[in-house]
């Protein structure tokens, strides 16, 4: 059903449209729709019966009851507003479900009639990567200002037609807005010849944030007089595609998100390739270029849509008529000396204090044994410190470099972080690292009284106060159990030790509990239970400097140079027990070495 016709369609439903309901009421709340009784929470009050009535979400509840409420808010006074929104979900449930069936006689074709070569074959093999479905069978183009092109129709079809395949190029510039955090500010279309049909920058709604200037080589210069806008570029797009166009473009999901335009077929590049040993890594478009056209890209540096787009066509005809390309060996390009210095923190929120960073190399927060602070240089990011401004639509994470004073220092630092090891897509030594959240950083408005704990056995004959929680008690013994300190027979002297653990120095206000003019709420302060969040802590290179695996090594060998398999003749080296967790405390003068 096209787009136009939608809008004239009867607003009934059926229990075949419960995930069409569902996804409506959903975008009906959000836009504070109400009704003769009021908003779907007042709704569901006056009309629905125990339980039901306090269950906000839709999913819950049967097609019929939120079938009544959206045709309550029709019936009623929101009929000019909310009856063209029932329509549109409507209309989208209608044509994804015309789009199913032809998908299904598509799969139904038998195997010898489906082409090996030429680009139909690439359309399927776009299609039976595993992230498709995901990524482009359900672009949700039920949304408001999204798009869709007249008329689709899968492979099949064309081929019976006798219609030959018409390959467009598309690739866009992005920005982050208000609004949105990757939005559409620039489109390059261009056909198989060669020839730009379509090449503009987009005014994006709201004000721009960011413009990715380091990538796009884009500034508030270039969008003076720029009046163009997403639903011009929709319509322009409309025109060029017809049944047989086939869109192209290098992870073009990507585009077509920021295009807000749904279309089938489709051949991704980044889903035609992919490196040995490295199956979450996607290879990178200017490198595919570099190894199977023989043709180098981006000699300006920055970002340029009109070559990107150009060359993913050029990618996708030469895989068309040499095809298919086996699993590519990773580049061995050398990183930077200078990025050696430096480890890559990511998923942290924006507005993250740099302290906080620097706290995960702490010997009291997040490293073994050594405190790592001292040889920190300089931690660089955009979007970090309480200043930073946190708008609604913006991206809420982040990134940080965090840079020491050698290599050295910085390797170590990264050996001493307590967390799970892992590699990321390229086989890069990363860890999920628990992060310190520092009191100025979120405080809560009203602090509740915390209950004290009834004498018990595991505070009385520690040595420590009576009013301690029960949860600090079990902090303090944690903390004690991770120092390799023992946890019976430990009274009045148990807060001495744990200073002594720590290494405060002068205990920064510990003192014994027995002493009538210390401060117990000095101690159990720093002992309470800290705010964490999970980040992730990435070196710049597996070994020697490399980026990412070499040819014979896997993603695991890299991660771990140093296990390796003994070569034929070569005796396996014994292996020698590793020192209890006291003996290693103790050679780093955490602790003392037990007589």
């Amino acid at each position: 059903m096209g787009q136009k016709r939608e809008q004239t369609i009867e607003v009934e439903f059926t229990e075949a449209d419960k995930e069409c309901l569902v996804r409506l009421v959903k975008e009906l709340v959000a836009k504070g729709a109400e009704g003769d009784k009021g908003d779907f929470k007042a709704w569901l009050k006056a009309t629905q019966k125990g339980a039901m009535k306090t269950k906000l979400d839709p999913a819950k509840h049967e097609w019929s009851t939120l079938s009544d409420f959206v045709l309550h808010l029709v019936a009623g006074k929101g009929e000019g507003k909310w009856a063209p929104v029932a329509r549109r979900h409507l209309g989208w449930s209608r044509w994804a479900q015309r789009r199913d069936e032809w998908t299904r006689w598509q799969n139904d074709q038998n195997e010898h009639e489906r082409p090996k070569t030429g680009p139909w074959s690439l359309v399927g093999r776009t299609a039976s990567h595993a992230n498709y479905e995901e990524q482009y069978a359900k672009l949700p183009s039920y949304n408001e200002h999204w798009a869709r092109s007249k008329k689709q129709r899968p492979p099949r079809w064309c081929q019976e037609k006798g219609t030959p395949p018409e390959m467009l190029g598309v690739d866009c510039e992005m920005c982050e807005t208000d609004q949105d955090p990757r939005a559409l500010v620039g489109v390059s279309v261009v056909n198989e010849k060669g020839i730009v049909l379509l090449k503009t920058l987009v005014k994006p709604p709201g004000k721009i944030v960011d413009y990715k200037t380091t990538i796009t080589g884009l500034t508030a210069k270039d969008f003076k007089g720029i009046t163009t806008t997403l639903a011009d570029v929709q319509a322009k797009l409309r025109e060029f595609v017809k049944p047989q166009t086939i869109l192209v473009g290098h992870g073009l999901v990507h585009d077509l998100r920021a295009l807000k335009f749904d279309h089938l077929p489709v051949i991704d590049t980044a889903m035609l390739f992919s490196y040995k040993n490295l199956p979450r890594s996607t290879p990178g478009l200017a490198d595919l270029c570099k190894r199977l056209l023989d043709e180098s890209m981006r000699a300006e540096g920055t970002h340029d849509s009109v070559e990107d787009a150009k060359m993913a066509l050029e990618l996708a005809k030469w895989e068309a008529k040499n095809g298919p390309t086996g699993e590519l060996e990773p580049p061995e390009h050398k990183v930077d000396p200078k990025d050696l210095v430096k480890l890559f923190v990511h998923r942290i929120p924006r507005g993250t204090d740099v302290d906080d960073i620097k706290g995960m190399f702490s010997k009291v927060n997040g490293t073994i044994g050594v405190d790592h602070v001292g040889s920190i240089v300089a931690v660089k990011g955009k979007f970090l410190g309480p200043k930073t401004k946190k708008d609604p639509a913006s991206k809420a994470m982040t990134s940080a470099y965090v840079e020491f004073e050698s290599v050295e220092k910085c390797n170590m630092a990264f050996k001493s972080l307590r967390g799970a090891n892992g590699t990321d897509a390229l086989g890069l030594p990363q860890k999920s690292v628990k992060m310190v959240v520092g009191s100025e950083a979120k405080k809560p408005e009203k602090e509740k009284k915390k209950p004290t704990a009834k004498p018990t056995a595991s505070n009385g004959d520690s040595g420590l106060p009576d009013d301690l929680s029960k949860m600090t008690v079990v902090k303090l013994k944690e903390e004690l159990k991770s120092r390799g300190l023992d946890l019976k027979g430990l009274k009045a002297d148990l807060v001495a030790r744990l200073q002594a653990a720590i290494g405060t120095g002068d205990g920064g206000g510990f003192s014994s509990p027995d002493d009538d003019n210390s401060d117990s709420d000095a101690p159990l302060a720093s002992l309470a239970p800290k705010e964490t969040m999970t980040v992730m802590v990435r070196k710049m290179a597996a070994h020697e400097g490399r980026a990412i695996g070499t040819k014979d090594k896997s993603a695991k060998d890299v991660a771990s140079p140093g296990k390796r398999k003994p070569v034929d003749g070569e005796k396996p080296k014994r292996k020698v027990g590793r020192p209890s967790r006291r003996a290693r405390l103790a050679a780093k003068g955490i602790i003392e070495e037990p007589k």
